[in-house]
């Protein structure tokens, strides 16, 4: 028996076995290096690792443009979280307003608009990707000073999460969820200080070089300061809670390899792992998602092989080839030179035509464009991702309906991806609801914009007898905002105008806050307008005769009679 390993298995936390056992996981599926590649194909690195024969050898990236396409039709769909109470109650109802609005500056402080973007596109180049969400408040116990939640996120690499059970989909049926992180040493002990780790422990604190496991990282690549970095782990388990029978609560705490520098907590309330997943297309049996991106490596391959083929034979056979006789040539590098003189010797009465001649350039067959064309033509059509997809047609000579109409048809085959984002969002608002609720044990406040507009900045005062009673459902609306769909609604409106079925002021009511028509600016005209005509009547009555006056008001006194 091995002493020293064993003494080594002891040393390291359960937390770490743990991650151990996801780390080979990974490394039997190929995840590591196949994430990589598919980010360096995304990307155009795509001759990475390969041996280029000291060239740089060109490449056609036609991965790109196709997962950009896609991307963008998923992500062009905008998103409304709406609470809304399964109940009549008026007043669960006003809370559930005030909430909605909350949602909205939630999304927009948290750069949600910004981020769905990464996380769509990670989904379709490595298959899924995932958001960690978290209260930045203090602990619960001293959040009564501070009633308003802090809501954070960040977005992980798929690579650095690993999942207690890789063939259950459902990510809050998962019996833990590790999420890996590199931290410098010094933060990790300035924590562990803050949790009242022990210094012998502390010292257990050092780093590591276990990089691999990390995507586009190297232990070269890491700025090296002070103590230097070391992979720490946040662990989250759903666990019973006692205090309500049938009832979950999370439960999480941080390790090292040797030291678990955060102990266990729970959070009463939080029945939900605060991690979103989105999986870009599903695969039976697992929890992980199928790449756009890795199925079309092989195709986007054989195109630059063929490229770098093409090039080749041109460099080679497509230019004229000097032919010279060595003895007579005193300086043939000048042969190969713009404007350059060439020295000869014993010419004699030969012609200079006698001693350099070129052969002429080979004409090469066409099969290798032909085949790199049809090559980046087939597959672009095989993923829905060709001209009239991609929006590569003269849109001043298509109506922006039939722009729409092909874009649509084309776009069938993203269901299920708008349908994944559309189950991302409403996990994440589940999760934000259960946050607020459960780091607000003293009730929720916020501040925010009155939906009319009229009253500027309100309140909201809602306390945890009100969340408790709230009975949620979460409804996710969809609506697309492509500039094509845009400019169609926008047709729309503008017909309807011209036909006389809305009045001015009905249009400029309906215009979206994206619409290309400058509707605020239409809507001071309006209010000008009307103070202008508010104004007029009173300086009317005004400038009239006092008589005038009287005798109006006397005529009415009389008709009250």
């Amino acid at each position: 028996m091995n002493t020293n390993a064993a003494t080594d298995e002891k040393q390291i936390t359960d937390i770490w076995r743990k991650y151990l056992a996801g780390v080979e996981h990974h490394r039997v599926k190929n995840m590591y290096r196949r994430d990589e590649r598919c980010w360096h194909f995304y990307n155009g690195d795509q001759w990475y690792g390969m041996s280029q024969g000291g060239q740089e050898l060109p490449m056609e990236n036609i991965i790109k443009p196709i997962l950009k396409y896609k991307v963008g039709t998923v992500a062009t769909n905008d998103t409304t979280i709406v609470f809304s109470a399964m109940t009549d109650n008026p007043v669960l109802l006003g809370i559930c307003d005030e909430l909605n609005q909350f949602g909205v500056q939630v999304w927009e402080q948290t750069r949600m608009d910004v981020l769905k973007w990464q996380i769509i596109k990670a989904a379709a180049i490595t298959g899924d990707s995932y958001l960690y969400c978290y209260d930045a408040r203090p602990d619960s116990e001293a959040v009564v000073s501070d009633r308003t939640p802090r809501t954070e996120v960040r977005v992980v690499d798929r690579s650095s999460v690993y999942l207690g059970d890789e063939q259950e989909q459902d990510i809050q049926a998962q019996p833990w969820i590790i999420l890996a992180e590199r931290r410098p040493v010094s933060q990790i002990r300035k924590w562990a200080r803050q949790n009242g780790v022990a210094e012998e422990e502390i010292d257990k604190i050092v780093s590591d070089t276990k990089t691999d496991t990390k995507l586009n990282s190297s232990e070269a690549e890491e700025v090296r300061t002070g103590d230097g970095k070391c992979t720490s782990l946040v662990y989250f388990e759903l666990v019973d809670d006692p205090a309500q029978p049938g009832a979950r609560m999370l439960r999480f705490s941080r390790s090292t390899e040797q030291v678990i520098w955060q102990e266990p907590k729970d959070v009463p309330g939080l029945d939900v792992y605060p991690v979103a997943q989105m999986r870009w297309e599903d695969s039976p049996n697992s929890a992980r998602g199928i790449s756009e991106c890795e199925a079309l490596i092989p195709n986007q391959i054989e195109i630059n092989k063929t490229l770098a083929r093409r090039s080749l034979i041109v460099k080679r056979y497509g230019y004229p080839t000097a032919v010279y006789d060595a003895e007579k040539i005193v300086n043939p590098a000048a042969l190969q030179k713009v404007g350059a003189t060439v020295r000869a010797r014993n010419l004699a009465n030969s012609p200079i035509s006698s001693v350099i001649q070129y052969l002429e350039p080979r004409t090469t067959s066409g099969e290798g464009a032909a085949l790199q064309a049809e090559l980046i033509q087939q597959t672009r059509e095989l993923e829905g991702a060709g001209d009239s997809a991609t929006g590569q047609i003269d849109v001043t000579k298509t109506s922006g309906e039939a722009i729409k109409a092909a874009r649509d048809q084309s776009a069938m085959v993203l269901n299920d991806q708008a349908a994944a984002y559309k189950g991302f969002v409403e996990q994440l608002a589940r999760i934000w609801y259960k946050l607020w609720c459960a780091y607000s044990t003293d009730g929720m406040e916020f501040a925010y914009r009155d939906a009319d507009g009229d009253t500027g900045m309100l309140k909201a005062v809602i306390t945890p007898q009100a969340l408790a009673a709230l009975d949620m459902q979460i409804k996710i609306d969809v609506s697309p905002a492509d500039p094509y769909s845009i400019l169609s609604q926008q047709t729309s409106l503008d017909n309807a105008l011209a036909a006389g079925h809305i009045t001015f002021e009905e249009y400029v009511e309906a215009l979206d806050a994206n619409s290309p028509v400058p509707s605020a600016k239409f809507r001071k005209i309006l209010e000008a307008r009307k103070q202008q005509a508010q104004v007029q009547p009173a300086k009317a009555t005004q400038n009239m005769p006092h008589a005038a006056v009287g005798g109006t008001q006397n005529a009415m006194q009389s008709m009250q009679m």
